[in-house]
């Protein structure tokens, strides 16, 4: 394997979290900040590439990439007993700094980072953070971030495994700018002694017949909601297949368009919307940084 420098090493990070494992993340979305912070990355952006640190800087919520990363990367050769920093065999220190989400505390500490990159020591400068798919756009569409195409070096086949979509969410102008290492799937699960109450079978080849198609599950919904069950937890459970699918943007100059798809999800009868049951499910995104 080619020795590892700061550059190339953001290139093989990027392979690693294509393959990594699969997890669920949770978070908020805050806008405050994003554009003076992004106008201190324009200025930074035209005064040239910055010197390289020794240290590789990465900036989670939680330590699920952290955990892959070290559990995976072949080129690791130490972890520190706290868990703080990496070593890896060609000598760089990969530094991980994690804030929890509640209450927006990682975006919040993310964007007063983001300022002071300009100012910040080598070593100090944020080179690769992760987001979510709610506020992607916030992140990918500023002047901090790189192609991982055109800047990194990644290429289509590096990225030939991953779902389109996720893609999509950080691409701008044609520009990828940030890859996922995770994407969490969709299922369906259900209590067997409620589905033979409702359809008179549990066996789930049979059950999965009754729910092969939208209008099909609305109307074992119904049965179910006559016997007094419910089908989903909250809408979050069948949020994104609604969301995924609207007609237009959420914004468009100075209007904002809510699609009958948004609407459907929230006001669906036959779901429970009770604060302690709703269950939100997110993608995870790897950003790389100028």
């Amino acid at each position: 394997m080619r020795k590892i420098s700061r550059r190339n090493f953001l290139v093989a990070s990027g392979a690693v979290a294509i393959t990594a494992a699969l997890s669920a993340c949770g978070g908020s979305s805050s806008t405050a900040s994003s554009t003076a912070a992004s106008s201190a990355a324009a200025s930074s952006a035209a005064a040239g590439p910055a010197a390289q640190g020794k240290v590789l800087n990465i900036w989670c919520w939680n330590d699920e990439f952290q955990s892959r990363f070290n559990d995976y990367y072949p080129e690791v050769s130490a972890i520190a007993s706290d868990k703080s920093t990496t070593t890896l065999k060609d000598g760089t220190t990969v530094k991980w700094t994690i804030n929890a989400n509640e209450n927006n505390n990682y975006q919040n500490k993310l964007d007063e980072a983001l300022l002071s990159q300009d100012s910040a020591a080598d070593d100090d400068k944020i080179d690769i953070f992760l987001i979510e798919a709610d506020y992607a756009l916030k992140y990918v569409d500023s002047d901090y971030v790189l192609d991982v195409k055109k800047d990194i070096g990644l290429t289509d086949a590096d990225l030939a495994g991953q779902y389109q979509y996720t893609k999509d969410i950080v691409t701008v102008d044609g520009s990828q700018r940030g890859t996922t290492w995770q994407a969490t799937p969709g299922l369906f699960a259900y209590r067997r002694s409620i589905a033979k109450d409702v359809l008179g079978t549990d066996d789930p080849t049979e059950v999965q017949t009754y729910l092969s198609d939208w209008d099909k599950f609305n109307d074992v919904a119904a049965q179910a909601s006559a016997k007094g069950y419910k089908m989903l937890s909250g809408f979050d459970d069948a949020y994104r297949t609604f969301s995924n699918n609207v007609a237009a943007p959420w914004v468009t100059g100075t209007t904002v368009t809510v699609d009958e798809n948004i609407t459907f999800t929230h006001s669906h009868p036959h779901t429970d919307h009770t604060a302690e049951h709703r269950n939100i499910h997110r993608m995870c995104i790897c950003i790389i940084i100028v």
